[in-house]
């Protein structure tokens, strides 16, 4: 562990029976086999070999953290410092984050995070993501097409592995709580087929959904996340990078993000709460007059609208028919009125398939507390 977490400072002592662990790690009966087991949320213990049982006690870590502080909220993100500013690129499956930030690393970037990234929210100027403190993990084996010498510098900065991953003891590795502001969102498009190196403008939205899905911080508020998530978009770029090679990756967003605007954007001010879970919204009554209900957090971003209940259970992408819904529950309505509206706008479609389709849809928005009779 002290190889892998070597941004966070180590201290052995004997166990506090009155302090309670994130993480357990015991000797099994199995030579090179140990009894892990998470303590943040529930989960039965494992039994893994020694790399497997520091990595899984690195997720508790990352578990831990937010759990802890309430000034953060983790994503999965990978993190790679370019130019003084942290490019962010978002957990999506298969995408190679992990390899393509070892990859900036051999170029010379420093790498906070390449699986988790926790984001604070200062009262003053952007957000700032923090270093994990973690070393890079490399599943295995490596990729052919990463070509000889990217295959050498593993081997040469190569940390504890098994036969599924390498960790990288990376010679600049930053500290854990070290920080950068935020610089820029690029979504990953990993290619198999040859194809040039691309960085292109995307809307916000697209970047939302992926940190929306990657978020785990579980305790905060969902109408807090909502807006710090939307205040760390505001006014930052958001790409999406397609490749095939990780040579094409790197030259590409070396030449993006070799320098960035003299000020980067003000950030919001977003203090976190723990939810308050209430009662469940009552059922719609028949012929109810509906309307949003009061402490709703919405936000638009790139043209999609996101809604997060009072309660702070959920965060809620509406597509453009449910958001036009909401936005005419600004004053109240019953169902029969709003069916009445959409027979206008949608004069083809059978008045019963309008019913039955808008009842499902007001269903929805009532379970999910966003309205009211």
């Amino acid at each position: 562990m002290p190889q892998i977490a070597r941004g966070w400072p180590h201290e052995v002592r004997p166990a506090d029976p009155a302090a309670r662990p994130f993480y357990t790690i015991q000797a099994g009966a199995e030579a090179g086999m140990f009894l892990c087991e998470t303590h943040v949320e529930p989960a039965p213990p494992r039994k893994l070999d020694a790399v497997n049982a520091a990595c899984d006690a690195m997720a508790g870590l990352a578990m831990a953290l937010p759990a802890e502080d309430a000034t953060v909220i983790c994503l999965h993100a990978a993190g790679v410092a370019m130019a003084g500013r942290l490019v962010v690129f978002p957990n999506v499956r298969r995408a190679g984050k992990s390899t393509l930030s070892a990859a900036l690393a051999h170029a010379g970037h420093r790498v906070f995070s390449d699986d988790v990234l926790p984001l604070s929210f200062p009262s003053a100027g952007p957000p700032l993501a923090r270093s994990m403190g973690i070393s890079p993990r490399l599943r295995l084996p490596l990729p052919e097409a990463a070509g000889p010498a990217f295959h050498t510098w593993v081997a040469a900065i190569s940390g504890p592995a098994n036969r599924q991953y390498r960790y990288l003891s990376l010679p600049d590795q930053p500290a854990h709580g070290e920080t950068l502001p935020l610089g820029a969102f690029v979504i990953l498009d990993r290619r198999d087929e040859p194809t040039a190196a691309l960085l292109e403008p995307v809307p916000p939205d697209l970047a939302m959904d992926a940190l929306l899905h990657q978020n785990f911080t579980r305790d905060r508020h969902s109408g807090d996340v909502l807006q710090a998530m939307a205040g760390a978009l505001d006014g930052l770029p958001i790409y999406r990078l397609t490749y095939a090679d990780l040579a094409g990756a790197v030259a590409c967003l070396g030449a993006a993000f070799r320098s960035w605007p003299v000020s980067p954007p003000p950030g919001p001010v977003a203090p976190f709460r723990l939810a308050e879970f209430g009662a469940e919204p009552a059922p719609l009554g028949e012929g109810a007059r509906l309307r949003q209900r009061v402490g709703v957090v919405a936000r638009a971003i790139g043209g999609t609208l996101y809604l997060a209940d009072p309660e702070g259970r959920a965060i809620h992408r509406m597509d453009p028919l449910a958001a036009a819904i909401w936005g005419v529950l600004e004053e109240p309505a019953t169902a029969g009125e709003l069916a009445a509206v959409l027979g206008e706008v949608f004069p083809e479609t059978p008045a019963e398939r309008i019913v039955a389709d808008l009842d499902g849809l007001l269903d929805r928005l009532s379970g999910a507390g966003l309205i009211v009779g």
